[in-house]
């Protein structure tokens, strides 16, 4: 009797043991389903499609058509769609949320290469973050800008020459050289020159004459190939931050009268420039004196242009 009691709670024990353990490995199971449901569910949906792209709605969403419908996704913020043209075969892959679909990767199938266009403007300032405007030929014109290193330290007014591609939206601006920097500075105002002449004298009280040799660039109308070196020429010119550039220039037999300069042409420099030695007039700047400069004295002066003729702003013999 005491045996079959003693081997009965054995028995019993045996079970309760059993339970617990099988207990414990359903609830370790449990957790573990568990942990990997959230990890499952953590885990954004990636799915990759092709279709026809229909055309950007706005800066952050596009349209495309698969199987005959059209489709709205958002753009993750480094998608560039701009050289994607409308009706153009992509590729994509996308990442699916519950306000709609944004897009990851894009890119157009068997898609022809625009073609690049050189032009050269004058950089008017930036529209917006990835856009520009230059001015061509008196137009006004926008493009595009995928890699804002382009343009970071591009000065407003500069004369530039550039590369782009053409794009259904607007054109891609693809490269930029600064030919020439503005007259004026970030502020509007007129740039500061610094330059060396020969002191003629006072031609009035408010205005005196400086003989300079200097060199100008050739404007794009200006043809030196009829002019001898030494001849006497009349010529005008746009002030820039490099060198001035020359709008007119032509050999005369006399000092012309009127807003244009007249001077000796000393030479060609290269293909591009030559250098003219020339007298120019000068206003006096406030605070500037020129009381114990000598004529015939070689001297450094600082000048900005003005309306009617350049201002000086200081000026000293070396």
């Amino acid at each position: 009797m005491f045996k079959y009691r003693k081997k009965e709670c054995i028995m019993l024990f045996f079970v309760i043991i059993m339970g617990l353990l099988f207990a414990g490995c359903q609830a370790e199971e449990n957790e573990i389903d568990t942990d990997l449901n959230e990890e499952v569910e953590e885990q954004p949906s990636y799915f990759k499609a092709e279709g026809i792209f229909v055309g950007q709605i706005d800066s952050n969403s596009v349209e495309i058509e698969e199987a005959g419908n059209i489709e709205t996704f958002g753009l993750e913020s480094e998608v560039d769609v701009s050289e994607i043209k409308k009706g153009s075969k992509v590729s994509y892959t996308y990442e699916s949320k519950e306000e709609r679909p944004i897009i990851k990767t894009i890119e157009v199938i068997n898609g022809e290469e625009p073609e690049i266009i050189q032009g050269e403007g004058r950089y008017t300032g930036r529209i917006d973050r990835r856009s520009v405007e230059i001015e061509i030929a008196g137009e006004y014109m926008a493009f595009t800008v995928n890699d804002p290193m382009l343009i970071d330290e591009l000065i407003e007014g500069s004369l530039i020459a550039f590369s782009y591609k053409d794009n259904e939206r607007r054109p891609v601006l693809l490269s930029v050289e600064v030919l020439e920097l503005p007259v004026e500075d970030e502020n509007g105002e007129p740039l500061e020159i610094e330059a060396e002449g020969i002191y003629i004298g006072q031609i009035d009280s408010q205005s005196v004459e400086i003989a300079r040799n200097r060199a100008f660039a050739l404007g794009d109308i200006v043809n030196i190939e009829d002019i001898a070196d030494g001849s006497l020429v009349a010529f005008s010119y746009t002030e820039t931050a490099e060198r001035p550039i020359l709008e007119y220039l032509d050999a005369v037999e006399t000092m012309p009268e009127g807003e244009v300069l007249a001077g000796t042409l000393v030479g060609q420099i290269d293909s591009h420039s030559v250098e003219i030695e020339y007298e120019q007039a000068f206003i006096i700047g406030e605070g500037v004196s020129v009381d114990e400069i000598e004529s015939g004295s070689v001297i450094h002066f600082i000048y900005k242009e003005g309306p009617a003729r350049p201002v000086l702003i200081s000026i000293f013999e070396p």
